[in-house]
């Protein structure tokens, strides 16, 4: 079964290459350093320190799932060099961002032998960590060869992803039984990684590594940010729909028309998944007879100001702490949902869509705990904004959703344990 996706990897190259030039047209990043993605003009990593951990955080999510394990690393182990690569020009930016020149960054490669051969005799990495659900039969097999430690942290499955991977038969089952440990952030997730073939002895469940998120952080992110926005926006209600996709922007937009009937200085935020797509949702804005402007343009919010499109990476978080209620994206379209754990921690009213098979454990376990209102169409959108709107909603949330929060810390520690075992001689 390697050999055959072996050869389908070999074939597949050229599609990627026409599908990176295509995404390049409003992303360049996709075709900068392609070269790299086959192992080849890698950068020099030149060190004195013993060990090198090799991190692979595919795009945003990823990295910010993985932020607090790598700040500790950081802290705790300046004897080891960090490696993160990315998938996407908006991961490693996201990179950049958080950690700067304190690890190290590069694309992930594509999974071929030669690829992966020529990355692993350049980077040496002493041990690898994976992200959420992140499997890659020729990395893993290569890293078990070589008698690199191999770690899935803060993984997640999904009962569609486990289909689709189940579909792959022994090659993902090989993948999966290669790996040294998988931290898992779900009961039913490791019941889905078993399912494919995990063994129950490398299998645990710690959480997710996103309770542990340190406010102190976010807290002075939302000051910044609120210093460069300006203060004119203060007092009025402010609905931030966050990390939404293609086919919800014109939902969202149509549930603020009918809030600002009774809230009519309400401002929205609107924050698309994918920044490229700002375009279309200014013309959606436009067609509404909305006032907008862009965040990478440097106005500042006004009283004139109806919209703002959250055209920027990185700085979600500070405006889920500005917002007055939170509408997380990719929900109302089957697209899996987002993570609302950020907001809960600033303790704002948190609202979204029927489709979570992302999250679907903690939208559950929020559900039970009356901490998300899940809504089916634009309607619900509005009902549900309006009552998020209230004082005693917006009180509820501002002590219960932080306490949530703070309940389930723990994760980081665990998983840090496990990589420092993973790098122990």
């Amino acid at each position: 079964m390697r050999r055959l996706y072996g050869l389908l990897t070999l074939f597949l190259l050229p599609v990627v290459w026409v599908a990176f030039l295509w995404l390049s047209i409003k992303q360049p990043g996709y075709r900068q350093h392609f070269s790299r993605r086959l192992g080849y003009n890698l950068p020099p990593f030149e060190s004195d320190k013993k060990q090198r951990l090799w991190i692979h955080a595919v795009s945003v999510g990823e990295t910010l799932a993985i932020a607090p394990l790598v700040e500790m690393l950081l802290a705790k182990r300046p004897d080891i060099d960090l490696l993160i690569t990315s998938t996407t020009p908006t991961g490693a930016e996201q990179v950049q961002r958080l950690f700067g020149h304190r690890v190290r960054t590069t694309w992930f490669p594509f999974d071929s032998r030669t690829a992966i051969t020529r990355s692993l005799d350049h980077w040496q990495p002493s041990a690898l960590i994976l992200v959420e659900t992140e499997l890659w039969p020729e990395l893993i097999h290569q890293c078990r060869s070589r008698d690199i430690k191999t770690l899935l942290l803060n993984a997640r499955l999904s009962a569609r992803s486990m289909g689709r991977y189940g579909r792959l038969g022994r090659l993902v089952k090989d993948a999966v039984s290669s790996l040294d440990h998988i931290a898992c952030q779900h009961a039913s997730d490791a019941q889905h990684f078993e399912a494919l073939g995990a063994s129950t002895d490398r299998l645990s469940v710690v959480g997710s590594l996103k309770f542990d998120m340190p406010k102190s952080t976010l807290e002075q992110q939302r000051d910044a940010l609120a210093l460069d926005l300006g203060t004119r926006f203060s007092g009025r209600p402010i609905f931030l729909a966050a990390s939404t996709h293609t086919g919800e922007d014109a939902l969202v937009i149509s549930a603020f028309l009918k809030v600002r009937e009774e809230h009519p200085g309400c401002l929205l935020w609107l924050a698309p998944r994918h920044p490229q797509r700002t375009d279309a949702i200014l013309t959606l804005i436009a067609e509404a007879q909305l006032t907008a402007i862009r965040r990478s343009s440097g106005q500042r919010v006004d009283d004139a100001t109806e919209v703002l499109v959250i055209d920027t990476l990185g700085e979600l978080p500070g405006f889920m702490g500005l917002a007055s209620s939170v509408f997380m994206g990719g929900s109302l379209v089957p697209h899996g949902g987002h993570n609302p754990l950020e907001a809960l921690v600033f303790g704002k009213p948190v609202i979204s869509g029927q489709f979570v098979t992302n999250f679907s454990d903690l939208y559950q376990t929020l559900e039970a705990d009356n901490l998300v209102a899940l809504v089916s169409n634009k309607d619900d959108l509005a009902e549900a904004l309006c009552l998020s709107l209230t004082v005693a909603h917006r009180e509820r949330y501002a002590l219960e959703g932080p306490r949530f929060v703070d309940q389930h810390r723990g994760a980081l520690d665990t998983q840090y344990d496990l990589v420092d075992r993973a790098l122990s001689p």
